[in-house]
């Protein structure tokens, strides 16, 4: 993230998203104002959908995006080198109670 020399700094406003971590008016391009909660990072094999990929070990990260113009928060899994997927927060809490809960789910997982 860009941040903006001292003396060119605009006020700061609290934010109104208590896990939000960006440290608004202190950077330099507008993307950099999106509101992101602490992300949780964990080392996983992944893969894309096509026929006989191969997997590859990547780091990485869960947390939380809210975009100005958004209307609602988003859960985002972030792969690194621009690679990301969010999805709105109802999905994550849908997804977390299928493996979490979901028989067919659990058998498949082994749990």
């Amino acid at each position: 993230m860009n941040r903006i020399p001292a003396e060119q700094r605009p006020q700061n406003t609290a934010c109104a998203f208590a896990w939000c971590t960006t440290d608004h008016g202190e950077t330099v391009h507008p993307d950099d104002e999106i509101h992101r909660s602490a992300g949780t990072g964990f080392p996983a094999r992944v893969r894309d959908g096509h026929l006989g990929s191969a997997d590859v070990l990547r780091d990485i990260e869960v947390g939380v995006i809210r975009r100005p113009d958004d209307a609602e928060s988003w859960v985002a899994l972030e792969f690194g080198a621009g690679y990301a997927v969010a999805i709105d927060v109802v999905a994550a809490r849908t997804l977390g109670r299928l493996l979490r809960d979901a028989s067919a789910v659990a058998a498949a997982l082994g749990d």
